[in-house]
C-alpha cells in the first residue's frame, strides 16, 4: 500500500513585494506581485508577509489574495481566493503566515490592509515557500 507523506520543502523565493507594500493607507489593496508557478508546478505554498513596525486596532488583520491565471488571461483582482489573518495589538513588527493552494501557472498576490493603521514606510516584505506531497 502506498504512504502520502509530505515532501522536502521547496526554497523560501526571495522578496517579491519590493517597495509594493511600503506606506499602504488602512482599507486599501496592494498592487498586485507575481508568482511564477509555471515551471515547478508545486502544489501547496506558504505566503509569509511580513510588516515593518505599526500598532495596529483591535481587532486588525490582514488579507492575500490570488488572483489566478489560467495560461493566458488574468482573472480580474476583484476575483481569486481571499485569506485572511488576524494581527497582534501593540507597536512592533508583525508577520502573517497564509497556506494557500497554488495553479500550475503564474499568480498574482496582493495584500488587504484591514490593520486599522498605515502599513509602515520600510520593512515590508512577502515571501512564497512551496511544497508538495509525494507518495511512496
Amino acid at each position: 500500500m502506498a504512504t502520502a507523506k509530505w515532501g522536502t520543502p521547496g526554497t523560501r523565493s526571495s522578496n517579491i513585494a519590493s517597495t509594493t507594500l511600503n506606506s499602504l493607507a488602512n482599507g486599501s489593496e496592494s498592487t498586485a506581485v507575481t508568482y511564477d508557478n509555471s515551471t515547478n508546478k508545486d502544489l501547496y505554498g506558504l505566503v509569509t508577509l511580513k510588516l515593518g513596525s505599526i500598532t495596529p486596532s483591535t481587532g486588525g488583520s490582514v488579507g492575500l489574495r490570488v488572483t489566478l491565471n489560467d495560461g493566458t488571461d488574468t482573472a480580474d483582482r476583484i476575483g481569486g481566493e481571499l485569506y485572511s489573518e488576524p494581527l497582534v495589538s501593540g507597536a512592533s513588527a508583525k508577520v502573517a503566515i497564509f497556506k494557500i493552494n497554488l495553479s500550475p501557472f503564474s499568480m498574482r498576490l496582493s495584500v488587504v490592509n484591514n490593520s486599522g493603521a498605515t502599513f509602515a514606510s520600510s520593512g515590508n516584505e512577502l515571501y512564497v515557500r512551496p511544497y508538495n506531497e509525494e507518495v511512496n
